[in-house]
Formats: C-alpha cells, structure tokens, sequence
C-alpha cells in the first residue's frame, strides 16, 4: 500500500459557510481502476468545491496511467501495486485517513469513472446541515434509469434488506456516499472483511448493527456513452451481496438486534 504525499497546502478553499459546514473537515476519496481518461474532467468538476490537498486517488493497481495523471494534477495518492478489488482498496483508505488525518471530520467517496456527479455534493451537504447525527448517507439514484441487469441487482439488495432491518435505504450498492470520520473508526473496530463490491453493503450492515445514522439523499444517475461500462457484474456480484447478507445474519448480535428493531421498537 502506497501513499503518496506529493502537495503544498492549498488554502483557497470554497465558501460553503452558509450551510454551517467548514469545507476543510473533508476529504474526497476516488476509487480508480484505469481511469486515466476521466480522472481530469472529474477532478476539474471537484475543483468547485475542493482543493486539490482534500482529494485522494484511491488507485486499485491501475495499469495505465490514473496514478500519473493523478500526480500531475497534484492531488494525494493511495495506491495497490496489484489489483484486488474496490472494497480492499476502500477499506485501506480508510484505514490511513483514520490513523494520519485526526482533523478531518468527514469523509466524502465517489467513483472516478464519471458516473456520479459532482454537482450533487451540495446535496451530501445540506443532509448534513438539517440531520447533525447523521453519520452515513448513500446517494440514491433511480433504478428506473439503470442497464435492466443493474436494475434487478440494486432492487433485489435493497428491497431484501429494507424488509427484514426496516431502514430506508434504497440503493445499497451506491458508491456516492459521505462518511463521518467518527463511524468509519467504529465501523473499522468493528471489523471489515470484504475486498470487492460488497464491502459497500458490509459497511451499511456493520453501521446498522452499531445503531448509527444513516440517510439517503437523491443524485443523478449516469450511465451515458462517455462512462464506460460498470464493473459491477449483476450475477456475481448480486450472489456475493446476497451471501454477505446472509452471513451477517447470523451472527447473534445481528439476529438480536433485527428482532429488537422489528418487533419490540415501539414497546
């Protein structure tokens, strides 16, 4: 695991005081695989409300040149020499902004592909402003504008979780997300395990099992011709989702805290 510490400080930071939130307790995490075509235009668009000294290329072995471009554009690196998978990746993120970065206060995560939109940062924002215990919130995207494969993947999961933990959360597989440093150093406690996809659920379920807070807010939803295509794959990675469900329910913690929420929250 390499982390590249390559920046100046930048202090031209965006004003967003007129949502009560200082931009400087965030940081940008950006999932990559050979990503070098869409990492400028996303960055440049992040841009409006970062500098450059708050975003982190989380480069999952990329073989191309994602992590040189990433360089050029002066912005930190955390990088696999091989790759393994996007959970690994996240999950080793993670770990190094809770250990080096103690003044940060939330952690903002979106695919490098493209395929979510900046411009819906605002929105991550204002959650936060009108929910202060709000510790996770998921971008919510419509289904309805999907691939059908995508489409049946993300309504199997989600539907299947929000019946039996009765939370309202639609679109668990999202990769748009803000995270409170203070859950993510829970959750980190707590234990991880996934290293593909799936540790984007695993993460939700754990912060459920530790009864934190967690919204969803509406973003766009792009599968366009100038992103490629998802590397999602909706029958293996649906299986694995359905599996680690299954897995964290049953353990007896999980199994306590279902029937507890299900059946004895309004006694």
């Amino acid at each position: 695991m390499i982390l590249n510490e390559n920046l100046e400080t930048d202090n031209s930071f965006p004003n967003i005081e007129s949502l009560s939130l200082k931009v400087t307790d965030f940081l940008v995490l950006l999932p990559a695989f050979n990503e070098e075509k869409n990492l400028p235009s996303v960055i440049k668009q992040l841009g409006e409300y970062f500098s450059p000294n708050q975003l982190i290329l989380a480069d999952d072995g990329s073989k191309d040149e994602s992590s040189r471009v990433a360089r050029r554009l002066r912005i930190r690196i955390i990088r696999n020499r091989k790759n393994i998978g996007k959970g690994y990746i996240l999950r080793k993120s993670f770990e190094i902004i809770v250990e080096k970065f103690s003044n940060i206060k939330w952690v903002l995560t979106l695919d490098a592909d493209g395929q979510h939109d900046p411009r819906d940062i605002p929105k991550f924002f204002n959650t936060i402003k009108t929910n202060p215990d709000v510790k996770i919130i998921v971008g919510k995207r419509d289904f309805k504008k999907m691939p059908t494969l995508n489409w049946i993947s993300n309504s199997l999961t989600s539907r299947w979780s929000n019946y039996w933990l009765n939370w309202n959360l639609h679109d668990l597989q999202c990769g748009f997300r803000c995270y409170s440093t203070d859950a993510l150093r829970c959750i980190l406690d707590y234990g991880l395990t996934k290293s593909k996809f799936d540790l984007e659920t695993e993460i939700l379920l754990v912060a459920w099992i530790l009864n934190l807070k967690l919204l969803s807010t509406s973003i766009g939803t792009l599968y366009s011709d100038n992103n490629r295509k998802s590397r999602i794959r909706p029958g293996l990675d649906t299986i694995r989702w359905m599996f680690l469900v299954l897995q964290c329910g049953l353990t007896p913690r999980f199994v306590t805290q279902v029937w507890q929420r299900r059946y004895f929250r309004n006694l």
